[in-house]
């Protein structure tokens, strides 16, 4: 994460006395220490972020901007909290906050080019997501991919999306998020050999919950893979055994 100074220092002044207040510098040394406490309280959200507590990861995210105000994975943090928690306005605030700060932060660019995404501004969203890509410094550019590649899959553009997922599994081949929606919109489109390479290459990494079984009983049907369109209801029975989607493919709705 890219690092930032504390750029104020504060002047005290007070009146209970006739003395004069001596003002006090920030040292180096007290920038550095309020700096990794930003960082250690940014690291925290994130960790609570991925379990979950969304109200911890704000309000570590809150102490870390307290700690250090120019530290922008803090704003970029907060930002994915609220996202989460469907505050739109303070989710915006933090993230324009992070971009007035860093405007060309390629993981800043990300999120917030997926938040706008989700909220309707394609537009937008797309122009900063190819801002992210476009940077050469950006050590993870499948993410942009991927966020590009499923904000062409929210507007139905499924050619211009099944190209970004195939740059982002590219790069990064083990990718799930991209190799799932890869298998969604290549049997969509009616080649279902090649969604069931994905579709195997997901399975391989991640645990499918309802929809990714629910998609393999779909593409083993289209192949006519009775052992695999058995082997994906077995597993709907025995974890989803009340789910709608399991009793309309096992025929007891």
């Amino acid at each position: 994460m890219r690092t930032a100074l504390a750029l104020i220092a504060m002047m005290l002044a007070g009146c209970v006395s006739q003395s004069a207040v001596q003002s006090h510098p920030v040292t180096d040394n007290e920038i550095a220490n309020a700096h990794r406490r930003a960082e250690v309280h940014t690291a925290l959200a994130g960790e609570y972020f991925s379990r979950g507590n969304f109200s911890v990861a704000l309000s570590e995210s809150h102490l870390a901007i307290k700690d250090d105000p120019s530290y922008v994975p803090a704003y970029n943090m907060q930002g994915l909290v609220y996202m989460e928690l469907r505050e739109d306005v303070p989710a915006r605030e933090a993230f324009d906050r992070a971009l007035s700060l860093e405007p060309k932060n390629a993981e800043v660019l990300n999120n917030f080019g997926w938040f706008l995404c989700t909220r309707g501004d394609a537009q937008r969203a797309m122009k900063m997501l190819q801002s992210a890509v476009n940077d050469a410094l950006y050590p993870t550019p499948e993410k942009a991919y991927l966020s590009m590649g499923l904000c062409m899959k929210r507007m139905n553009r499924n050619d211009e999306a099944e190209q970004y997922l195939r740059r982002a599994v590219l790069i990064r081949p083990e990718l799930i998020g991209a190799l799932y929606n890869l298998a969604i919109v290549t049997y969509e489109r009616g080649d279902h050999k090649e969604a069931e390479n994905y579709l195997n290459r997901y399975m391989r990494l991640a645990t499918p919950g309802l929809d990714g079984l629910v998609l393999g009983v779909k593409i083993a049907r289209a192949n006519k893979d009775s052992a695999g369109e058995q082997s994906y209801l077995q597993q709907l029975r025995r974890r989803f055994p009340d789910a709608p989607q399991t009793l309309e493919l096992t025929g007891k709705h």
